[in-house]
């Protein structure tokens, strides 16, 4: 089982909500490539999965 906010290309993109999708459709608008596009969106989402762990590491205590 894997973390969330961790599933890679493109096993990562059945897991992106509307907003995910929201962001990609406004950088390649913007003339973002779709690969660039991808991997920042999955870097965000790894952040936000760590950020989320690390503040339920910090209420159990």
């Amino acid at each position: 089982m894997s973390r969330p906010g961790t599933d890679d290309f493109p096993a990562g993109l059945e897991k992106w909500t509307a907003h995910d999708w929201e962001d990609y459709r406004a950088r390649i608008a913007d003339g973002e490539g779709s690969a660039r596009a991808i991997d920042a969106i999955q870097r965000h989402r790894r952040r936000q999965a760590q950020n989320e762990m690390s503040q339920e590491k910090g209420s159990t205590r």
